[in-house]
């Protein structure tokens, strides 16, 4: 595959039913092609992510009232991927020049380059954007920042920018040994683990609040929520290994945990609880949630998954957020109700292939 799907991992919480309610998945399509995910969604709606299209090449889109949007027709078709949108449905991602990736920005009047070897992975209100080169940056005001390393690394990558112009990622501290950082303006700022050696920042709200991923004393990754300093390992949903990928202002957090027979479901992480989003489908909705990489402040979540046995996109709203009231017929989610529930509710082509599986 030309994007490298991360698997994540967490142990099993069990919990009693929450209030949260229930909600609605709708399948966003393809491009054309055999797949589609799903990656991250603006506070007003709209979703990017990528798809292959008719011809087997894997293009951005960008998902709107408009319906689903190929972003490589204004590349002239280019292979392409897109990794974060903001409120304005500014886009950026990758797209691909001779095999070469060069960080890109799309708006409604065309798209920025930001050079050779570069990707842009994250994207604030304000329009800056959080990337990499080898090293972790910061573009703003029409130029690209180098954030630098951590302390005895030489590589550094950013995956996440707040609206304050605060920044996420991970670098190298040595040979073979990975931390995730948060920049806050000075040095880049090393995150702890879960008790063994490795750490991965992949998103940071406005709150300062990081997801990601981090390894346990036994050696297997498991997500983690980081709040001032403090890390809470959000366990599995059965499984060995868990990633946490999104996170909103409310400290909602979506990713995805292998299950005891291996393989994957895309879960929510929401007051205490972690929650397998399949739980909360009808038997009959056709969708096998596999995959949740992105939520907004209205509680939308995106991913990717199996619906009728094929890769689509989806987006499930929670209750309360815009979408969650016009449920589709064979796609209605309902929370289930009761004590002793199992609780409620590449990447970067490239970029992740320094990422434990």
């Amino acid at each position: 595959m030309r994007a490298t799907l991360l698997i994540a991992f967490f142990p099993l919480i069990m919990a009693q039913a929450s209030p949260i309610g229930s909600g609605t998945v709708q399948d966003l399509g393809t491009l054309g092609g055999s797949g589609a995910v799903a990656y991250r969604i603006s506070d007003a709606g709209q979703v990017v992510g990528w798809s292959p299209n008719v011809f087997g090449l894997t293009q951005g889109f960008l998902y709107g009232s408009n319906g689903l949007l190929d972003l490589s027709n204004a590349l002239n078709g280019a292979e392409s991927y897109a990794y974060g949108v903001n409120s304005s449905g500014t886009a950026t991602g990758s797209y691909y020049v001779n095999g070469q990736a060069h960080g890109v920005i799309w708006n409604g009047s065309g798209y920025t380059d930001l050079g050779a070897n570069t990707y842009g992975a994250a994207i604030n209100d304000t329009g800056q954007v959080a990337g990499g080169d080898g090293q972790a940056f910061l573009y703003s005001g029409g130029a690209l920042h180098q954030l630098g390393y951590l302390p005895g690394g030489n590589w550094s990558a950013a995956y996440a920018v707040n609206d304050s112009g605060a920044v996420a990622g991970y670098g190298t501290e040595g040979p073979g040994q990975f931390r995730g950082f948060v920049w806050y303006g000075g040095a880049l700022v090393p995150l702890g683990t879960l008790g063994g050696s490795s750490s991965y920042a992949f998103d940071l709200n406005n709150s300062g609040q990081v997801a990601g991923a981090a390894s346990t004393s036994s050696g297997y990754l498991h997500a983690f929520l980081d709040s001032s300093g403090r890390m809470v390992d959000l366990g599995t949903l059965g499984g060995s290994m868990s990633y946490a990928y999104g996170l909103n202002d409310s400290g909602y957090v979506v990713g995805y945990s292998s299950l005891a027979n291996g393989s994957d479901h895309a879960f929510l992480y929401a007051n205490g609880q972690l929650i397998d989003l399949n739980a909360l489908l009808p038997s009959d909705s056709g969708w096998q949630l596999l995959q949740a990489y992105g939520i907004n402040d209205n509680n939308q979540i995106v991913g990717t998954g199996l619906f009728d046995g094929q890769q689509h996109a989806f987006e499930f709203d929670l209750p309360g957020s815009p979408g969650s009231q016009t449920p589709e017929s064979s796609t209605s989610v309902l929370l289930l109700c009761g004590a002793s529930l199992l609780a409620l509710l590449h990447f970067f082509r490239r970029r992740r292939s320094a990422l434990p599986r």
